[in-house]
């Protein structure tokens, strides 16, 4: 009785949980929710909604982004709201101050997340976000902000993200930051920064993600990352620097993205990153790095993305991969690579899965030996390399290829057999070429890949050259890629998308005869270029023939006249007597 009792109340649990479960699940599709039914109030100029996820439960958000807002509406709002979104269009900015509106005369104890965004605030008020002690998110970016100080975030004990990017602060002092102890997230790039203070990020012991982008800073104080050991994302791109003192390095090992793309870097140390054990992305593009020496990332042998590309680099050393057994993306386009050591990429045969050729000066034979070594790659970047065709074998040995850039090439033909073969493909984009028309097998090859790009070719509007697009643009899943196509030739038609055409407004065919009449006006004036060719050959011919003849009869005349110079008793003599014809003719011309 007892083990039946059991059974029952066990089925009866499980039974519950399953009704548990459904009824969450169905909850949490009701994503919306209508809050004057809640009994929540709402500003007028203000839209509510309540959200409700199985994380964070119920979600009460109030968003005012109409513009041209004066005062920010709180008297007006449920002091019970999680998310309060302050923003405005581009052309209708707010003009905003911020003070202790959301603490006074009683907190909003329960915000979560306060967005203040394009709202051209000039500065924060000291204790303005004093208890709000549950806040983890704030967001002030594109404001006048200039400066801020450490009483700006007295009381926001909880708060994990600070984001005051696109501002324009130009200098911190030290311990700004000292009341976020438990700050994650510093987003403080496209700012006026030019200098670090010593002790700037002090008690932001927890901070893992630091963004100082777009500021001239021009040099980086090791001293100022002594308080953020625990960095795992450090950002510092388009900052004016030239180097790096490598001890911030030794500050920061648990390191695993680091980005200084944009920079002013011309040359790396073989022991730059020696000390960034966990780094896993590096990213350097648009430097002016003319080499990678060997061993460089010998240390960093958990590096999955390495970005090179549009530096100077002529030539990867032999070794310049070394001990990278775990990379995956490496991209060096737009560079000046004309040759490869098939050495360098012996470390990462096994790992790589998409490599970027694009903009090199690098000929199609090259690449396709370091795609024969690499079978596992994936993804390809061939754009920009001035390409009129692809050989149709290219990528036999890359038969798990899933995406492919051919860009900005002068391809005229869609290279159909080259695709019939990558049968995984599932994004293409061959835009920026001199592609006519597709023929049906083609928009057949187009139709099984996810994502293609099309645009910017020389497409024909007449009906032998689109009829077939425009069928496939109505019944097909081609639809949105082909419609948005523009004509470039006839003239009439030129700019015109395929979406506002119907078969009707294309030009006719060119008939039999039209094609006929063409064909033998093309070689007519082909034989009227030859023939003027030949005739001015002859013509050029015959008036050096006579020019040699009539200094012919001056050179006999001469020697007849002064018969002692051809006895010339020296070598100067008999050089004169040479070079007398050429003078007698450099006069009477």
């Amino acid at each position: 009785m007892k083990e039946k009792t059991w059974q029952y109340s066990a089925a009866w649990r499980s039974t519950r949980k399953i009704q548990q479960f459904l009824l969450l699940a169905w909850m949490s599709s009701l994503v919306v929710y209508n809050t004057e039914a809640a009994g929540t109030i709402c500003p007028d100029e203000c839209t509510c909604t309540m959200t409700f996820d199985l994380e964070e439960g119920h979600t009460t958000q109030v968003a005012c982004q109409h513009g041209h807002m004066r005062i920010i509406p709180v008297d007006y709002m449920d002091r019970d709201v999680h998310v309060v979104i302050i923003a405005a269009p581009p052309d209708r900015p707010n003009f905003l101050t911020i003070g202790p509106i959301f603490t006074q005369p009683a907190p909003f104890v329960n915000l979560r997340e306060l967005h203040i965004v394009n709202s051209n605030v000039p500065s924060i008020g000291q204790f303005s976000f004093w208890g709000l002690q549950n806040l983890r998110v704030l967001n002030l970016t594109h404001n006048n902000l200039t400066s801020v100080v450490a009483d700006n975030f007295r009381g926001l004990i909880n708060l994990t993200e600070l984001h005051l990017d696109h501002n324009h602060i130009e200098q911190m002092s030290s311990e700004t930051f000292r009341h976020l102890t438990s700050l994650k997230t510093l987003i403080l790039a496209n700012n006026q920064i030019s200098t670090l203070v010593s002790r700037l990020f002090r008690m932001l012991a927890k901070l893992s993600i630091l963004d100082l982008s777009d500021n001239p800073l021009t040099d980086l104080n090791p001293e100022v990352f002594k308080d953020i050991q625990h960095l795992r994302i450090f950002k510092c791109r388009r900052c004016l620097l030239r180097r790096i003192n490598t001890q911030i390095y030794h500050l920061v090992p648990r390191l695993e993205e680091l980005d200084l793309g944009e920079n002013l870097f011309k040359y790396l140390t073989s022991d730059e990153f020696i000390s960034l054990k966990r780094l896993k992305k590096l990213k350097l593009d648009g430097n002016q790095l003319s080499v990678i020496v060997d061993n460089m990332f010998g240390r960093n042998r958990e590096l999955h993305v390495l970005t090179l590309s549009r530096n100077r680099l002529a030539l990867l050393a032999p070794l310049a991969l070394t001990n990278l057994t775990a990379l995956t993306h490496l991209d060096i386009s737009h560079n000046k690579i004309d040759r490869f050591h098939l050495q360098t990429f012996a470390p990462v045969v096994d790992s790589l899965k998409t490599i970027n050729f694009s903009g090199n000066n690098l000929p199609l034979n090259e690449i396709a030996i370091v795609l024969q070594i690499l079978p596992e790659i994936h993804g390809v970047g061939l754009a920009n390399l001035s390409l009129q065709e692809i050989p149709q074998n290219f990528f036999t040995y890359n038969e798990h290829l899933v995406a492919l850039d051919l860009s900005w090439n002068k391809l005229s033909r869609f290279p159909f057999k080259l695709l019939s073969k990558t049968k995984f493909l599932q994004r293409l984009d061959i835009s920026h070429n001199k592609l006519q028309t597709l023929s049906e097998q083609d928009l057949q090859r187009l139709e099984a890949i996810a994502e293609v790009n099309l645009m910017k070719n020389n497409w024909h509007c007449d009906q032998c050259s689109a009829s077939n697009m425009l069928l496939y643009m109505t019944t097909t899943v081609l639809n949105s890629t082909i419609r948005v196509l523009k004509c470039h030739s006839p003239l009439r038609l030129r700019g015109a998308t395929f979406g506002s055409l119907s078969f009707e407004q294309l030009d006719p065919c060119p008939t039999t005869h039209e094609a006929q009449m063409s064909v033998i006006a093309g070689l007519m004036l082909l034989c009227v270029a030859v023939l003027s060719a030949v005739a001015a050959a002859l013509c050029c011919t015959r008036r050096r023939a006579a020019q040699y003849y009539t200094n012919e009869e001056k050179r006999r005349e001469h020697d007849h006249e002064h018969p002692e110079e051809l006895l010339g008793h020296t070598e100067l003599g008999s050089v004169a007597t040479i070079h007398a014809p050429y003078q007698l003719v450099s006069k009477d011309s």
